[in-house]
């Protein structure tokens, strides 16, 4: 028998828009007690005086009345067993809303980020960050000491810039090392000294791009954020890529670019800004070509031109006259390998951060010495 107090409850969950299935887990009862009060609640109240009036007992949805000697009131609905089509009808109900639950108990909250005071929306910050080596092990050097070295340098070159509208903040590839618990370099087979599981690294990986970004935040109104593979992990950009979407999936400041992982590129007043890891083994004539054609869209809206590169782990700038393209190879953020000890490649470890004017060129140059 349905109670009143327990017709009321109902009726009141389904004033705020409440359905079976959450009644029932509100109620702590099953879905289908809850059905057959909402059965009841649904009966027009004339009709189950009626009815009562005339002893009716047998009849589909409708509400019975019994009366103790008390005189207290007690109901009760019938409900017959739904059609087949009925009976799909709640299966999917139950696995629509199932499902939301789920969905709904999984999703982040969007992070609260404080908007910067006064950025100038004519300048455009650019923070690249190339062959960060994560999980590269050296003596007294490990994954800890990687990620204090790569976040500390990008928080210094951060509270160096001028507050712009905008900073676009560039995974440039090798972010973590190693691409999966192998140790190896995808082609070439290459074994890799690991300070820890590829697990950890790539969810400290993680760790330390929020940290970036929501840093960023203060000083900059939007943050626009890439990432591009390296030969050392290309599996990395997309993991990384995807739990960042999942965090600032409902953030209207933070833009996780999801346009592929090999090229990035962003046109700002008159500057064309292009990156990639730099593993191209082509002549810098051969890519100033390639690029102009294929980025003649945006190099006939623009006067400037500058393309970023890593991968080799030392600073270079070469301006070519033919197509106009500077291009610009920046140093490593890891310390040196073994192998870099061997091959006597002595250049500094230097994170660059540069700020670009809307009416074409660089404002300011940052570098950031890490060793």
């Amino acid at each position: 028998m349905i109670t009143p107090d327990e017709l009321a409850q109902v009726a009141a969950l389904r004033e705020q828009g409440l359905g079976r299935w959450k009644i029932a887990e509100t109620l702590g009862i099953s879905r289908s007690a809850a059905q057959r009060r909402i059965n009841a609640l649904d009966v027009d109240p004339a009709t189950q005086v009626a009815m009562a009036d005339i002893g009716a007992k047998d009849v589909p949805g409708m509400l019975w009345i019994k009366t103790d000697k008390h005189g207290n009131k007690s109901y009760s609905a019938r409900m017959d067993k739904p059609r087949a089509d009925e009976e799909t009808a709640l299966l999917i109900e139950e696995a629509t809303e199932s499902a939301l639950a789920r969905v709904n108990k999984a999703s982040p909250v969007a992070p609260s980020l404080i908007r910067p005071q006064q950025p100038d929306g004519a300048l455009f910050g650019f923070l690249p960050l190339f062959d960060a080596h994560l999980g590269l092990s050296m003596p007294d050097f490990g994954l800890e000491e990687a990620v204090n070295r790569l976040v500390s340098g990008a928080f210094e070159a951060i509270n160096a810039m001028p507050s712009a509208g905008c900073i676009a903040i560039i995974n440039g590839g090798d972010f973590t090392h190693q691409n999966d618990d192998s140790n190896q370099t995808p082609q070439s087979k290459h074994p890799l000294p690991i300070a820890s599981n590829y697990t950890d690294t790539t969810d400290a990986a993680t760790d330390a791009r929020i940290a970036i970004i929501e840093h960023a935040a203060k000083r900059f109104d939007r943050v626009e954020t890439k990432d591009l593979i390296g030969n050392h992990d290309p599996a990395t950009a997309k993991i990384v890529r995807a739990a960042l979407r999942q965090r600032y999936r409902d953030s209207d400041r933070v833009h996780v670019d999801l346009d592929g992982t090999v090229h990035w590129e962003r046109v700002f007043g008159e500057n064309l800004i292009t990156a990639h890891h730099g593993d191209i083994r082509r002549s810098l004539k051969d890519m100033a070509l390639s690029l102009c054609s294929k980025y003649r869209v945006q190099r006939g809206t623009t006067r400037f031109h500058e393309h970023h590169t890593g991968h080799l782990h030392h600073i270079k700038e070469t301006r070519l006259d033919m197509g106009g393209v500077h291009f610009c190879q920046h140093g490593a953020i890891s310390c040196k390998s073994d192998y870099d000890e061997k091959n006597v490649f002595e250049s500094d470890s230097i994170l660059q951060a540069i700020t670009y004017r809307e009416s074409g060129g660089r404002k300011s140059t940052m570098e950031i010495h890490l060793d």
